[in-house]
């Protein structure tokens, strides 16, 4: 027999790998994926996943990052993909375990900073030299991969 639970996390963890790849190649993630992780909650939720919060919170867990990735993307300091893909993952999650997707969101996000930093400072040192040195912090960030790997971590931590 099928584990439901098991199926709605395998859908989700596809879909996030399938969006972060889209980031990291193009710096874009198309809207289809938010949508496909909001319609897998949605099946999710009346075919009997192991949710353990009422509706209400998981819904307001999505609108409250829905609001905040909107704020975010008006300072550019967020791609409207992050905000749209942030929002969907956290409709999966109650206001209890926001948390969760946050710090390991965060923290994933932060060790890709630090990588990419590392690797332009080789790049630099073994490089082309100064002209490199100004730009370090002018390149972009393809934070749809931290958003993923939050996303999933936190659905298998959350739903064993």
């Amino acid at each position: 027999m099928i584990d439901v639970n098991m199926a709605f996390k395998a859908a989700f963890s596809v879909v996030l790998i399938l969006a972060a790849w889209s980031d990291m190649r193009r710096f874009r993630i198309p809207n289809v994926y938010p949508a496909i992780i909001a319609s897998l909650f949605v099946a999710a939720w009346f075919s009997g996943f192991a949710f353990a919060a009422p509706f209400w919170s998981h819904g307001a867990h999505f609108a409250i990052a829905l609001v905040a990735g909107m704020m975010l993307f008006r300072f550019g300091w967020f791609g409207g993909g992050d905000a749209k893909l942030y929002a969907a993952i956290a409709l999966w999650f109650a206001l209890g375990q926001a948390w969760l997707l946050l710090l390991v969101t965060t923290l994933v996000g932060a060790l890709i900073v630090v990588v990419r930093m590392l690797w332009h400072i080789a790049r630099t040192w073994f490089g082309s030299g100064e002209a490199s040195r100004t730009r370090l912090f002018d390149r972009k960030i393809a934070y749809g991969l931290a958003i993923a790997a939050g996303g999933i971590a936190a659905i298998f931590r959350v739903y064993p």
